[in-house]
Formats: C-alpha cells, sequence, structure tokens
C-alpha cells in the first residue's frame, strides 16, 4: 500500500515514497514546496534523465540552457528531457508544491547512444558509459491542467458514471519510458473502475476534491495534496461518492523494452468504503 499526503513530506526535499523498489527506469520521485518568490537552483544528476515537475498550483518559471518557460497560472506542468543544471522560480507570492519526476533515458547496464533531437548540431553528454546527444534547442515542455481542455465521456475501466480525460502527454512527447501525463476530473458518484496494468507504474496526485482510493483491496479516502502509488500487477481504481467533482493527474513510466496492458477487473468501487481513516 502505498499513499501518501503532502502535509506528511518534509517541505525541504523529500522522496514521496521512501525505500520504493521500481521496476520501472522511474529514478525518482520528490516534493518539496517552492517559498514565494523563491529562486532554487536545481544541480545536474549523474544519471542521464528526463525531468519532470508536477506543481499543484500557482505559476513558476524554469530556466535551462538560458532558455525559459513558464507553466501559467494554475496546477501545471514542465518537461524538461536532458541532463543539464537548471533554475526553478516562483512567480507567485503564495508557496507552490513541486512533484519532481526523474525517469532514466537508460538503464545504463550497457552503452547506447540517445539522440533526442536531429534536427540541429548537438553537444555529446557521456555518463556512466551512455553516450547522450541533446540538442542545443529542445525546449521544455510546459503547461496547465487546463479543465476547459478536457473531454467528458462514460465512465472508463468498467466504472460508474462520468469522467472528463485528456493525455496532456503521450508516449511521443517524451524521450524517456515516461509514458503518460494525464488530467481527468471524475463527477459525483462516478469512477474509474478497478483495474491493473502489466508494465506500468503510475501515481494519482489529487488537485481537487475528495474521494476514496482503491489499491490492492484496501480502500482509503483521498483529498488535495494526496499522492498515490500503483506498482505493476496492482489493482486499483478512484471512486468519487460527491457532492462536488474529483481532480486528479496521473503519472505513468512502462518498463523498458516492454508493452503494457490494462486489464479491467469488473469492479466500478461504489460499494467499497473507506476501511481506515488517515490522519489529518
Amino acid at each position: 500500500m502505498k499513499h501518501v499526503h503532502i502535509n506528511d513530506l518534509s517541505q525541504e526535499n523529500s522522496p514521496v515514497f521512501s525505500g520504493l523498489e521500481r521496476q520501472t527506469l522511474w529514478f525518482a520521485f520528490d516534493y518539496w514546496a517552492l517559498k514565494p518568490r523563491e529562486v532554487r537552483p536545481v544541480e545536474d544528476t549523474w544519471l542521464a534523465c528526463e525531468q519532470g515537475y508536477v506543481f499543484m498550483g500557482g505559476s513558476v518559471e524554469l530556466t535551462v540552457r538560458q532558455q525559459r518557460v513558464e507553466s501559467g497560472e494554475g496546477a501545471g506542468f514542465i518537461v524538461e528531457p536532458t541532463r543539464s543544471d537548471l533554475v526553478l522560480k516562483n512567480l507567485t507570492n503564495t508557496f507552490v508544491h513541486v512533484l519532481r519526476v526523474r525517469v532514466a533515458l537508460s538503464d545504463f547496464r550497457r552503452p547506447v547512444q540517445m539522440v533526442l533531437q536531429r534536427a540541429a548540431p548537438a553537444v555529446g553528454i557521456e555518463t556512466r558509459g551512455i553516450q547522450v546527444e541533446v540538442a542545443p534547442d529542445v525546449l521544455p515542455k510546459a503547461g496547465t491542467f487546463d479543465a476547459q481542455a478536457l473531454k467528458w465521456r462514460d465512465a472508463i475501466h468498467g466504472g460508474c458514471g462520468q469522467i472528463a480525460t485528456r493525455h496532456v502527454l503521450s508516449p511521443e512527447d517524451f524521450y524517456s519510458d515516461w509514458t503518460f501525463l494525464d488530467h481527468a476530473i471524475l463527477a459525483p458518484d462516478s469512477s474509474v473502475g478497478y483495474h491493473y496494468h502489466d508494465g506500468l507504474e503510475e501515481s494519482f496526485v489529487v488537485l481537487r476534491g475528495t474521494g476514496w482510493m482503491t489499491i490492492a483491496d484496501e480502500t482509503f479516502a483521498v483529498r488535495p495534496g494526496s499522492v498515490t502509488w500503483q506498482g505493476i500487477g496492482q489493482g486499483h481504481g478512484i471512486y468519487n461518492p460527491g457532492p462536488e467533482e474529483l481532480e486528479f493527474v496521473r503519472i505513468a513510466v512502462k518498463q523498458a523494452r516492454k508493452a503494457y496492458t490494462t486489464i479491467d477487473l469488473h469492479d466500478d468501487l461504489s460499494a467499497r468504503k473507506p476501511t481506515r481513516e488517515r490522519k489529518s
């Protein structure tokens, strides 16, 4: 069972899930809070990786290789596909909660060459036997989780009610095995039905509303700031009992050189209740 609330974590720099054994190249998942107007340098890592930042509100500017990009107003994201030093700046007068995802570009067990963009001259970086070519004009991807961009449809994975969803970023948008960055809103009395994935690890991040999450047959309450972890083959789903909408982000990473599948378990979760309460 893996679920935390950001209030349980250190605001300075904390792994979201300590001691987590991953089966993908999802190298790290960290949290911190940017103070109002704070400028925070983020040092290069020893591992060539794709770095992404999910901001739970606010507006943040990222500067990398003299390029600047803003996430925009409200909850948003920036994904930087290279191994580089960078700087984050909180553009607001309030705290901004930051979730940092790092997905390795290679399993570094054998030398590989990865070219991020062929349209421009590239700068070579060698790290632990991996040759990674980084084009100097590769721009970070950035944006907001815009509810107006979502499309409503019937519930998915055998769920009930209605859901609005969007693949904000899809496999073709990434250079690593980071597979999806999704945005969704569940209507009241609606669910993402119980299901599991082969070859895919994922996390849900609740932005707004309250609901009941089920992972491996344990059901618990979630609220804004809740973060969950669903491992490979682990049944999971989420139900919104209402009365308000439930908004969340999905982060998913697949196993290297393997296909992923989704298997529905034919349970809309509406009959399940939390099996234990979380501390406030």
